[in-house]
Formats: C-alpha cells, sequence, structure tokens
C-alpha cells in the first residue's frame, strides 16, 4: 500500500473534489433508490457472554422507542454503501497491511495503562472522550478502557477490534479536514453529566456533542446520548451532519496481573434517524433533514 505521506501529496485539491463529488452521486443514486424501517430487533451476543446478554436484550423490541435505527433495522444498501466507502478511504490513506493489528482490528493491551478501576471511572473516561477528544471525528478514545477485540455496531458497520475502529474514523480525518472549516465552540459540563456546547463563526466546527449520559451498573454498561455535529462548509451546498445517536459500552470486569480494572467489550451504537437518511445530509443543505425522528414531548 501506499505511504500516507505519498497519499497526502496525491490528494491535491481538484483530486479530493473529484472523489468527493463521486462518492456523493453514488449515495444519492443509493438513498433515492431504497425506503426505510426503523422497529429495533436486538439479536447479537458475544463469545461467553453470549446468553447472558441475550437475556440483557432478546431478540424481540424492547425498547420503547421505535424510531432508533441499529444494524439489524438498517437497510442493506446503507450498510453496503459506507462499508465499501471505507475500505477505499482505509485502502487509500495508507492503512498498514503489514501490521497484524491493523489488518484484525486487534492488538494487544500489555503496553496501556492499567483499566479504569471502577465503573464509574470508566463513565469518566467516556465522558472524556466525548468533551475533551472530540471521538466521533477523531477515534481518540481511550484505549485501556477497551478490550482489544471489542465488537462495534451501528447502523452502517460491524467488526471487532478497537484498532480498526481507531483507524477506520482516522484515515478519514483529512477529508474531513478538508470538507469543513473549524469553527470555535465553548462547552460546558454540569453536574449531572449533560454537556452544552455553542458554538461561534459563520461554520461549526465538527464536534461530538455530549447530550447525556448514565452508568447502569446492575446491567453493567454507560449509556450515552450524543449529537455528531459538522458543517461541510467547503462543498457548493453547504451541506452538514447533525446526527443524534445513542451508545451503550457493556463493559466485564477484568483482572491484569491482579490488577482489577473494568474494560468496553461491545460497543452498541444507535441513531435517533434512519441510516440512509442521514446519508442523504451530505447532498442536501444544511437544516433540510432533521437530526432525529424522536418526538419530544
Amino acid at each position: 500500500p501506499w505511504p500516507l505521506t505519498h497519499c497526502k501529496q496525491i490528494f491535491t485539491e481538484p483530486t479530493m473534489k473529484c472523489i468527493t463529488f463521486t462518492f456523493l452521486a453514488f449515495i444519492l443514486f443509493t438513498c433515492t433508490q431504497h425506503s426505510h424501517g426503523f422497529a429495533p430487533v436486538r439479536n447479537f451476543c458475544k463469545n461467553n457472554n453470549a446468553a447472558n446478554l441475550a437475556s440483557k436484550r432478546g431478540e424481540t423490541n424492547t425498547n420503547t422507542d421505535t424510531n432508533t435505527d441499529t444494524y439489524e433495522t438498517s437497510n442493506a444498501s446503507s450498510k453496503g454503501l459506507v462499508s465499501s466507502l471505507t475500505s477505499i478511504v482505509n485502502l487509500v490513506m495508507g492503512q498498514d497491511r503489514n501490521d497484524p493489528a491493523a489488518r484484525t482490528g486487534t492488538a494487544g493491551t500489555k503496553n496501556l495503562p492499567p483499566a479504569p478501576r471502577t465503573p464509574n471511572e470508566l463513565k469518566d473516561m467516556i465522558q472524556q472522550d466525548y468533551t475533551e477528544k472530540n471521538y466521533l471525528w477523531t477515534g481518540d478514545i481511550y484505549l485501556p478502557a477497551f478490550e482489544s477485540d471489542c465488537k462495534f455496531i451501528d447502523p452502517t458497520l460491524s467488526f471487532i477490534g478497537t484498532q480498526k475502529f481507531v483507524s477506520n474514523v482516522k484515515n478519514l480525518v483529512p477529508i474531513v479536514d478538508f470538507l469543513t472549516e473549524r469553527g470555535t465552540s465553548t462547552i460546558k459540563n454540569d453536574d449531572n453529566g449533560t454537556v452544552t456546547s455553542t458554538a461561534t463563526g459563520t461554520a461549526t466546527g465538527p464536534r461530538s456533542e455530549l447530550l447525556d449520559i448514565s452508568l447502569n451498573e446492575k446491567e453493567g454498561y454507560v449509556q450515552t446520548r450524543w449529537n455528531m455535529v459538522g458543517d461541510l462548509s467547503r462543498l457548493p451546498w453547504k451541506p452538514a451532519i447533525d446526527v443524534i445517536g445513542r451508545t451503550k459500552f457493556w463493559y466485564n470486569r477484568t483482572n491484569d496481573n491482579g490488577q482489577e480494572g473494568y474494560r468496553v467489550y461491545f460497543y452498541d451504537e444507535e441513531w435517533e434517524l434512519a441510516a440512509g437518511t442521514a446519508l442523504l445530509q451530505l447532498i442536501t443543505p444544511k437544516g433540510s433533514i432533521p437530526n432525529s425522528n424522536i418526538i419530544k414531548r
């Protein structure tokens, strides 16, 4: 594969424009050919946690919000599109195929700091990934808080490996930087873990707004509700990504050389609008498509 330094030389502004418009045309064709369903069905189990997780989530819909989209309910065209584009970006942006961790998505945790010592400490690390690291856009997560073979799903992708998650997101950073103009924002965090962000300037820089975070020690997960926001202001029609979603970080107790800790083994993300509808935000002006299907009461 080409080294990343060569890719940066090749990805001149005209080339980036050509690739971007090609991708968006593909998205337009795909999204306009299919309708989207919403009713969520939970049926994923992982390794030796399968029976326990199945009893928690079940194979039928136990969620009272019927307007969220998950990997199980999103349409195949959206999943196929995002999977294909992710593979292309990873190839072009220089993912190292000679590195087993990059290829398989997994890596050891021997050289990492210890895992969070308590569920509350794990919750704090996850919160910082949103409020300080902007991880939805950067892929910068606190690695000691995740198992190396953590399962990641969202409405468009499903894969295993923390390093794969990091590379998937970080390989998109040069493209995001090309399409966006960085704004500034002020972030406020109250005692309840709710974060508000106020942007200044004509463009909103990509940001991960944490709307809510909670810990369920009985079931063993941290749950967040968030808003992924960013103006793609360098495109002529001025679109914006604006998606509200929810993520459950299912965790296990670990023991590394006699030191107890807690790590996430299952990252379960859903969106409050259909995956195809979210993709349509890329080809419509900012504000044309709501960021959530949930009716506020």
